[in-house]
């Protein structure tokens, strides 16, 4: 039976069939509802076309989940045994960050393609290939290296003046942030399930559970995010938002500057189909 009641354009919410565990969380999240009015307009999903193939547009939606199991999950109003949403709003956070990283990694080949074709539209609607790699470090890295390649072999009279490098990669701290993000979740799988894969001798292995035990360790803390390197060790969130905050919008300035050029070279390539 359905809990939330759709009539004449109107909203209600029966909480006699939710679950205890949702119940007093629903229940809180109704009010928002109530004071400041609900959309019943229909929805849809997808992306728009460019050169990032809608990475970036994705990644802001996840990004702004995030920050909404984030506020939820640290409101006393929701507490709950001081576990909060933890796993859900550090996967979302990086996994904002992930499709950012293939996002700018798609604009390159963009750029690689138009010394082939100055023509060649950003407006995509399909690609060969993406790249199927998790790991954020080894993303940037590979972005960095091809945006350096493209940027020093880039033809001026061909295409257009090369963007500034600086303006296209992390300063040194945006780096050191990414890389500890990645080193306390190479794989995205540590917050995405309650075990992890540890492999022993003769290619076996086992499942190892994620155990909480609220252990105040700072050796066990990475160093500029605070992010914790295993499960059960206490962290102080604010500091981790923080940080992830910065990468992110770092991320989204870099990539507002590859849009940039998108547009710029989107209208040349429309005077030049004019003649």
């Amino acid at each position: 039976m359905a809990f939330l009641i759709y009539d004449n354009k109107s909203l209600r919410i029966d909480t006699s069939n939710l679950l205890l565990d949702e119940k007093h969380l629903i229940e809180i999240l109704w009010t928002l509802l109530e004071k400041h009015g609900y959309d019943f307009d229909c929805a849809s999903t997808g992306v728009s076309p460019g050169p990032d193939l809608g990475y970036f547009e994705l990644a802001v939606r996840y990004w702004k989940a995030a920050l909404s199991i984030y506020f939820a999950g640290f409101s006393k109003a929701f507490i709950e045994a001081s576990v909060e949403f933890l796993e859900p709003w550090l996967f979302n956070s990086r996994h904002a960050i992930e499709l950012y990283l293939k996002g700018l990694l798609l604009y390159v080949e963009w750029y690689q393609q138009l010394h082939e074709n100055s023509l060649e539209s950003g407006f995509r609607t399909q690609v060969a290939k993406i790249s199927n790699i998790h790991n954020l470090f080894d993303l940037y890295t590979d972005y960095k290296d091809k945006l350096i390649s493209v940027l020093s072999n880039w033809e001026s009279d061909h295409i257009c003046e090369p963007p500034e490098l600086d303006e296209l990669i992390l300063t040194k701290r945006g780096e050191d942030i990414l890389t500890e993000i990645s080193e306390a979740d190479p794989t995205s799988f540590r917050f995405r399930y309650p075990s992890l894969f540890y492999r022993h001798e003769k290619a076996k292995g086992s499942h190892r559970i994620q155990q909480i035990q609220f252990e105040r360790n700072k050796e066990r803390l990475f160093t500029i995010t605070g992010l914790p390197r295993e499960a059960g060790i206490d962290f102080g969130h604010v500091k981790v938002m923080n940080t992830i905050h910065e990468l992110f919008k770092s991320l989204s300035d870099i990539g507002n500057h590859h849009d940039s050029v998108y547009s710029y070279v989107d209208d040349l390539q429309s005077f030049a189909h004019e003649w």
